[in-house]
C-alpha cells in the first residue's frame, strides 16, 4: 500500500473520524461488571478507529481522543503523555489487524490479546510504576486477574461491532 493512501483523508472521512473520536470519549465514561473485572467500553472506539481508518489515522484518533477526554473530564492525578501513547497504540494494533481486511475470528483474538499484553498489561503498568512509584511486579500481579478475564468479553463485543460496521460498509 502506498504511503500517500495511508495519510490522505477526504473531508467526509475527517468528519467521521471526529464523530468516532467523540464516541470513544463518551464510551470511555461507561463500564460494567464488578470492580475486580470492570469492562470499560472505550475499547470499542479504538476498534472502530483501527477498522475504519487503519493504523495511522486510528492512532491519531486515539491520541486526540485522549487529549479531548483529558480536557473535558480531567485525569485522576493529572495529564500524563504515557497514557496518550497508550491510547494511540490500541487503535494502531487494531488497524494492523482489521483495516481493509475481512473480519476473522483469529484476527479478533490476536489483536485483542496483543492489545491486552502490550497496552493494558505492559504500557499501563509501566505508567503506573513511573507516575506513582508503585512496584512494577506488585502492580502487574494486581492487574493480571482482570486482564485474564476482560479480553474474552472484549473479543465477543469486538466481533459484533465489526460485523455491524462491515454490514454498514456493504451498503455504501
Amino acid at each position: 500500500m502506498k504511503t500517500k493512501n495511508l495519510v490522505h483523508l477526504e473531508l467526509r472521512d475527517l468528519i467521521l473520524l471526529g464523530i468516532i473520536i467523540a464516541m470513544k470519549v463518551i464510551l470511555a465514561q461507561f463500564s460494567f461488571g464488578p470492580a475486580m473485572v470492570k469492562v470499560g467500553l472505550g475499547f470499542i472506539g479504538s476498534v472502530m478507529l483501527g477498522y475504519i481508518f487503519g493504523p495511522v489515522w486510528g492512532s491519531v484518533g486515539g491520541g486526540i481522543s485522549d487529549l479531548v477526554s483529558s480536557a473535558i473530564f480531567g485525569n485522576q492525578g493529572g495529564f500524563f503523555i504515557g497514557f496518550t501513547l497508550t491510547a494511540m497504540v490500541g487503535p494502531l494494533i487494531y488497524g494492523l489487524f482489521f483495516y481493509n481486511k475481512e473480519v476473522k475470528i483469529w484476527r479478533i483474538i490476536a489483536a485483542t490479546i496483543l492489545v491486552t499484553i502490550i497496552v493494558n498489561i505492559g504500557m499501563n503498568t509501566l505508567w503506573l510504576h513511573l507516575l506513582y512509584g508503585v512496584d512494577f511486579k506488585v502492580a502487574l500481579i494486581q492487574r493480571l486477574p482482570k486482564e485474564t478475564i476482560v479480553p474474552w468479553v472484549q473479543m465477543v463485543i469486538t466481533y459484533f461491532v465489526l460485523q455491524a460496521i462491515s454490514r454498514v460498509k456493504m451498503y455504501k
